[in-house]
């Protein structure tokens, strides 16, 4: 199977330091993908590297089926969209977009049919006499965005190019951005360190931490099954409980133990990684936590304190701690009634089936 993008091994050393380390990636053909992580991660250089503005130390960078380590930028079948918009300011949107076309010397007609083509996909077909100034900050990035794709490149790559907008604007863009990719039917490598922003619109997501791949997958999976702690943590709130492994048989659920003794089964971790008594560590998601105002009878429950309640709208944030000291973060549904106040103690419970271990 031929991808629309492909990194073996890729490496990239900057002097002593190794911003990418032996990284490996395949993008089919039509997937918005992302590359998630902290700054400083690699993740941007990453990017670079598959524009062709860095070159790879070390592995091998595949273009569709061709190798691409060394071919200019100019000449590779890719785009990059930028955080900044980089319009040139005096030519209006259309002869902005028409930049591509006219450079590759298409033919008057082919080059309108293109451009008005792109602007209407991306809702800027009735700007296209206007100047860039004359635009807000969402028009000047679909403008942006649409002279980009106006080129029909292999893979479009996006460096954070949302990030100067206002919130309620970026999150209408990332709506607008998922639709764009599925209308135009090209793979998207997305660059960003907000995690909503990559769950939002991509097919798949790779977890970057210090220049190294922590896990690629689904957005339900990175944060239904995190494949690490680092993960576990990045992606989405987390609380992360230590326990002891104590029993991983093929076949049935994990068997785990905390430090006070109560055991529990675990749902999901990865069997390769998990073996009996290994340090490991408990993820749950707060959202999955119920409290109880009284131990129940039939399921294992940590005993904790609420040390602070916190109205959030839909839901209330309930700070918890254990006895020995280990914070447990809830959320409940305004719906129910609150099972207790600050300063008393209730049980947290969990379905089985929402608990996943790691190694820690």
């Amino acid at each position: 199977m031929t991808h629309a993008l492909e990194l073996r091994q890729v490496t990239k050393r900057f002097g002593d330091v190794t911003a990418v380390d032996a990284i490996d990636l395949a993008v089919p053909h039509g997937e918005f993908f992302s590359l998630l992580g902290p700054s400083g991660c690699g993740k941007t250089t990453t990017l670079r590297m598959i524009a062709g503005f860095e070159e790879p130390t070390e592995g091998e960078l595949l273009l569709a089926g061709e190798h691409g380590n060394t071919i200019p930028p100019f000449r590779r079948n890719t785009n990059l969209v930028f955080q900044s918009y980089a319009l040139f300011p005096h030519m209006s949107v259309y002869d902005n977009v028409a930049f591509g076309p006219r450079r590759a010397r298409q033919p008057r007609e082919e080059e309108r049919r293109k451009v008005m083509s792109v602007l209407r996909t991306v809702r800027m077909d009735a700007y296209a006499d206007r100047l860039p100034r004359a635009l807000s900050g969402g028009q000047r990035q679909r403008v942006a965005l649409a002279r980009a794709l106006v080129n029909e490149p292999a893979v479009l790559l996006l460096d954070e190019p949302l990030g100067a907008l206002d919130l309620k604007l970026r999150k209408e863009m990332q709506i607008e951005l998922k639709h764009i990719q599925r209308e135009v039917g090209i793979s998207f490598v997305y660059v960003t360190h907000d995690q909503e922003e990559a769950m939002t619109m991509s097919d798949r997501i790779a977890v970057m931490n210090e220049g190294r791949i922590e896990q690629v997958g689904s957005p339900e999976e990175v944060y239904h099954r995190p494949a690490t702690r680092f993960v576990a943590e990045f992606i989405g709130a987390a609380n992360l409980l230590d326990v002891e492994v104590i029993d991983v048989e093929d076949g049935t659920p994990i068997r785990a133990r905390f430090p006070s003794g109560l055991e529990t089964s675990v749902a999901s971790a990865n069997r390769s990684d998990v073996r009996a008594g290994a340090p490991s560590v408990l993820v749950l998601r707060p959202e999955h936590l119920v409290l109880h105002p009284r131990p129940p009878a039939d399921e294992p429950a940590v005993e904790t304190t609420i040390v602070e309640t916190i109205f959030q709208g839909s839901v209330v944030r309930f700070e918890l701690t254990t006895p020995d000291g280990t914070r447990i973060t809830a959320l409940e549904t305004t719906r129910r009634p609150a099972p207790g106040r600050p300063g008393e103690t209730v049980w947290v419970t969990w379905a089985q089936e929402r608990a996943h271990v790691v190694v820690d």
